[in-house]
């Protein structure tokens, strides 16, 4: 009985001792998918602005991303060059605008499926096209990076 009465401080002292464990925080959908959408806010700025190279900053370096009239794009080169011709197209005073529509991340918040929707529209709501989009973004150094796209207009345009 004595031992028993002596072990049980010691084993309260070396459990007070030890390594917290680590725990990772898993974040909820509602906050991913305003980082999503903070995301493609950002993505349209840089397309009104026609600024190709802020529009980079959106995709990883091995990104695929699929239009509904060409063939897939492969890495960010692809991206680039398709976007520097998608911009001279571009109707002049047009905004475009994507809206997060839905969000499904993994467990652990390291990959997002994104469904979502655009639209273009000018300053005097004349509207030039919209559509529907899927996007694939996975965490990469603490950021979200768009590795798959895929963008669809709607038949009515």
């Amino acid at each position: 009985m004595k031992i028993n009465v002596l072990i049980l401080p010691l084993l309260v002292i070396a459990a007070s001792c030890t390594k917290p464990v680590e725990r990772t925080e898993v974040v909820g959908p509602e906050v991913i998918r305003a980082e999503i959408q903070s995301l493609e806010n950002n993505y349209a700025r840089w397309v009104n602005s026609k600024n190709v190279d802020s529009i980079m900053q959106y995709y990883a370096d091995d990104a695929v991303s699929y239009d509904s009239n060409s063939k897939p794009l492969h890495g960010k080169d692809e991206i680039r060059e398709s976007m520097k011709e998608l911009s001279k197209g571009f109707p002049e005073g047009a905004g475009i605008k994507y809206t997060v529509m839905e969000v499904y991340p993994t467990s652990d918040g390291q990959q997002v499926v994104e469904i979502g929707h655009y639209r273009i529209d000018d300053p005097k709501g004349r509207n030039y096209g919209s559509g529907n989009y899927f996007s694939l973004f996975e965490k990469r150094d603490d950021k979200y990076l768009c590795i798959r796209d895929i963008q669809t207009p709607d038949s009515s345009n």
